[in-house]
């Protein structure tokens, strides 16, 4: 089971270790201009495209959907103490990801997001796998062994076979599309 704390813990891990390892000066992550407006209306319409989808055998979400979905889902599975404020995704043509985790006031020094680029695919189990590239916070980027550790973090809790099985993962500008076996 998913411990409420773990996706906090692992952003901000990643700063750490990116602050210890001598992380190079000026953020490489850039995420698109698209502005993404986070409500409960956009996650319940996620919600219900995903339940559809899992029926359908394929799930198609705007960077709205998901980002909101994301983050009434943590909002909803933690206590008023979690340092995460909300998750923004955006979507780029080659499985390309961008993630911002926007932190509550007092979180870090100096900012209040930490920026996370990759790209997302199914990988040989049939499991959807995310590798994340590069992390920045504060002006500060990190890349690596560290960044590669957060990604082995969230694809064990993907492999979870209570997901499903997906068998293609597609993004474009704004929006995922999630292939799944049909049961």
């Amino acid at each position: 089971m998913l411990n409420r704390k773990t996706v906090a813990v692992a952003l901000v891990l990643v700063l750490l270790v990116s602050m210890l390892s001598g992380c190079a000066a000026g953020s490489t992550v850039t995420p698109p201009a698209r502005d993404i407006k986070v409500s409960v209306d956009d996650a319940l319409a996620a919600q219900n495209a995903g339940m559809a989808g899992l029926m359908a055998g394929k799930v198609e979400w705007t960077e709205g959907q998901f980002s909101s979905f994301l983050t009434v889902l943590l909002q909803q599975n933690t206590g008023p103490n979690m340092p995460i404020k909300s998750i923004k995704a955006w979507f780029e043509p080659g499985n390309k990801i961008f993630l911002r985790a926007e932190l509550n006031d007092g979180v870090l020094l100096g900012g209040s997001t930490i920026d996370l680029a990759g790209a997302v695919a199914v990988g040989a189990d049939h499991h959807l796998t995310v590798n994340l590239t590069d992390a920045a916070a504060n002006g500060m980027s990190v890349s690596g062994a560290p960044v590669d550790m957060v990604s082995s973090w969230i694809n064990h809790f993907l492999a979870d076979p209570n997901l499903g099985v997906a068998v293609d993962v597609k993004t474009d500008q704004g929006k995922l599309t999630l292939g799944l076996a049909q049961m």
